[in-house]
């Protein structure tokens, strides 16, 4: 009989923790409806309804409960007065940028600027006569320095009421500004111009992007991610569930300390100084990484837990955590937005809280052996810690997954399955790894004596990038998921809130049988969708872009990819593991843009192209085919002929995109279907003129329902029971056009578009095709 074993005490939650969970709710459905009134609205309706739940349950509780009703309260109309005047402050800010030219501003970059689509992206602090206002977007052709001041003629457009004006408006931005032209940019001076240059001579020393390991050095050491992008190395570590590991944090202030601890230690300094030099010295460490979130948490939890031991109070890690993140939320709602913040509260906040019961679980589980004694051999007492050490890192990562989990999905759209044995393999190797880089960043004076901690920086750097490459490798390393970020956080919230009031004991044998459980359910739903996908043609919702998933049993092929990483979502929804080939019918970035993200995301066979496209847009060394007029690709019983253009085009106009005929028939149902990509009037006309379409099924209408992409005659010929346009919400373009709707409704056709019907998926029928939508069921 399995025995069961008792769980460690229960953690005592303080009233700061509960606090932080209620202000930061708050907060993201304040920013989340925008007009300042409705945020101060929505704080003193939150904070007059907690009032009066907590005081019914204190009537019954007693005086108890009374200072967390008030500290709740306090922080829940502090939430509400902080939201109200951020935006007020952006509503302010895009005002005065949109009634004045942008070149009577001052942009100063507020961090490293990262290479988008079409420009390179940065937050940057607008100012005028010295007065600063607020943040807002800047976007530019050419890279820009952190901490620059740049004075440029450019356009300003304020948040949208899309999902990216909203994410921005949550992220404290009030705006973007494309720079027209640069007028001067001003390098900064001062104590942040000296640190910055020392930042800039370490990367200059580092090199980052001769090699992967010289890249996360260059992230690790300096919180400069731009090699580690360039390099695809981004992608691989969350592929693997590691990107903590990068990001500059708790874990590396921890090593700074221990660096410099040695000479402090020695020098003749009281506690009080001692403590002065450390917390000066990863003070200096966190500027020069460029003040990230993460890191000023981390520091200012080792403010208060140095002053907590220098007032001989013992610190308590969750309190610590708690108050800071409140404070910081408070400063600045706009942090609140900003993941980077959530998932460092998310993972220390868990830890804290569960990291006790998470070791638990791994040790009934997986039980440690028996400790040598004090006598027996280095080498197995080095073992027996080493196992500790494994089992201690296995449980952390599964709480720290677990708790950021509705963040990481709903931002990514993808869950690693690989992570726990990521971490538990590469964090030993991180730590001396980010040692050397430190060692290294000191040493960048000297060449010489730089030399050797390069070197060593090198291997274990070179070993960490091969191991990642390794397990993202790995089969179903991670799968694509479709998250809705709130009600997964409300779900995450209430299993937490469920165990901590329960706190069960555990066996051996139980955790052996949840764990099968939920194994072969999870193979149950691999096997089959990835085996017996129904046939079917899938009009995904990407905003505005294409992307036509077409499956038939084991076999999948996804037509274009959209813009960005929709389509990894997109893919996620429709349960798709692997795809046998991506098509693309031209390098257009809505298109083409997303390739990158599904090839991460999924595991994919081959990439198919057009005759006259540059076979470098392929990634990861997968094979390339070629595709011209007449030619046809099988997908199970479908088979996709390519009707248009005739002659080979490289991708670049709308004209050479390819148009694919798709037909199925499997004796007792049937599907034929014309995928347009952009194509218009004119090239879909032509190829109804030769012959090569006639009457359809199934019209993917081209150029997203553009005026010009079918006239009144080609749709008559055509004749669809269903077209469908796939447009994004608020796109500039007017996409679909009313004049294209009316064309293809008085041929007939049911006309449908991804705005507002989200999937639409259309599957064989006998009598006709199929149609059932996201939103909206069967139309």
């Amino acid at each position: 009989m399995s025995e069961r074993l008792a769980p460690p005490p229960r953690p005592a939650l303080p009233h700061a923790f509960w606090a932080l969970l209620a202000a930061l709710g708050a907060m993201r459905a304040a920013l989340a409806l925008a007009p300042p009134s409705l945020a101060l609205a929505a704080g003193s309706a939150l904070a007059g309804a907690a009032a009066a739940a907590l005081a019914a349950v204190g009537r019954r509780r007693g005086p108890r409960l009374l200072p967390l009703v008030a500290v709740l309260l306090a922080a829940l109309s502090a939430s509400g007065l902080a939201c109200a005047a951020e935006l007020s402050r952006q509503e302010a800010l895009a005002g005065a940028l949109s009634s004045s030219p942008v070149s009577t501003w001052e942009l100063r970059l507020a961090g490293d600027m990262s290479r988008g689509a079409s420009a390179w992206r940065g937050r940057a602090v607008a100012s005028r006569e010295g007065a600063a206002s607020g943040e807002v977007w800047l976007l530019s052709e050419e890279p820009l320095g952190r901490e620059s001041a740049v004075r440029c003629v450019g356009r300003f457009s304020p948040n949208g009421d899309d999902d990216w004006g909203a994410s921005s408006r949550a992220q404290g931005i009030a705006g973007t500004v494309r720079v027209v032209r640069t007028l001067a940019v001003e390098p900064p001076s001062g104590v942040a111009g000296a640190v910055l240059g020392l930042r800039e001579e370490v990367l200059s020393s580092f090199d980052a992007g001769s090699s992967d390991a010289r890249a996360l050095l260059a992230g690790s050491v300096c919180g400069s991610m731009a090699a580690i992008s360039e390099r695809g190395l981004d992608d691989a570590f969350a592929r693997c569930g590691v990107s903590h590991l990068v990001a500059v944090s708790g874990g590396h202030l921890v090593l700074v300390c221990a660096l410099v601890a040695v000479p402090v230690g020695r020098s003749r300094l009281g506690p009080p100084g001692r403590a002065a030099v450390l917390l000066a010295l990863t003070a200096l460490f966190v500027a020069f990484c460029g003040a990230p979130p993460s890191a000023v948490r981390s520091w200012a939890m080792s403010l208060v837990a140095s002053a907590s031991r220098l007032a001989g109070r013992r610190a308590h890690p969750l309190s610590s955590a708690s108050l800071v993140s409140l404070a910081m939320a408070l400063a600045d709602p706009g942090v609140t937005g900003q993941l980077g913040y959530l998932l460092s509260v998310s993972c220390v906040c868990g830890i804290c809280a569960l990291g006790g019961y998470a070791r638990h679980l791994v040790r009934a589980l997986l039980p440690a052996p028996r400790p040598p004694s004090a006598t027996a051999p280095l080498p197995a007492r080095a073992l027996s810690r080493l196992a500790g050490d494994a089992m201690d890192a296995l449980a952390l990562t599964l709480v720290s997954q677990a708790v950021t989990m509705p963040l990481t999905c709903a931002a990514f759209s993808q869950l690693s399955l690989v992570a726990p044995l990521a971490n538990v393999l590469l964090a030993p190797l991180f730590s001396p790894f980010l040692g050397a880089g430190l060692v290294a960043a000191c040493l960048a004076w000297a060449p010489p004596l730089q030399a050797p901690a390069l070197l060593a920086a090198d291997a274990l750097g070179g070993v960490v990038a091969r191991l990642v490459d390794a397990l993202g490798g790995l089969p179903l390393a991670s799968v694509a998921v479709s998250v809705d970020e709130g009600p997964a956080l409300a779900v995450m919230l209430g299993a937490c809130g469920a165990l901590l009031v329960w706190w069960p004991p555990v066996s051996r044998r139980g955790l052996a049988a949840a764990l099968g459980l939920v194994s072969a359910l999870g193979l149950a739903w691999l096997l089959r969708w990835r085996l017996l996908a129904p046939a079917r043609v899938v009009v995904m919702d990407v905003g505005q872009g294409d992307a036509i998933l077409v499956t038939d049993g084991a076999s999948s092929l996804l037509v274009d990819t959209g813009p960005g990483d929709a389509a990894v979502a997109a893919l996620a929804r429709s349960n798709v593991t692997h795809l046998d080939a991506v098509l693309l019918t031209h390098l257009h970035d809505d298109h083409a843009g997303g390739l990158e993200g599904v090839l991460g995301a999924v595991s994919v066979g081959s990439v198919i192209v057009g005759e006259g496209v540059d076979v470098g847009l392929a990634a990861d060394g997968l094979p390339v085919e070629r595709v011209g007029y007449g030619d046809a690709v099988s997908v199970g019983r479908f088979s996709l002929e390519v009707v248009s253009p005739l002659e080979p085009a490289d991708g670049s106009g709308n004209e050479g995109s390819l148009e694919l005929l798709l037909s199925f028939d499997d004796g007792g149902r049937s599907l034929t279907a014309l995928l347009a990509a952009d194509a218009e009037e004119p090239e879909t006309s032509a190829a109804v003129a030769r012959g090569d379409v006639g009457d359809v099924d199934l019209l993917k209408v081209g150029h997203h329902g553009s005026a010009a992409s079918i006239g009144v005659e080609t749709a008559a010929a055509l004749d669809p029971e269903v077209s469908v346009a796939s447009a994004g919400e608020g796109n500039p373009y007017g996409h679909p056009d009313p004049a294209c709707a009316e064309a293809l409704e008085r041929a007939g056709s049911l006309f449908l578009c991804t705005i507002e019907r989200g999937d639409v998926t259309v599957e064989p029928g006998e009598s006709g095709p199929v149609v059932t939508c996201q939103r909206g069921g069967v139309p």
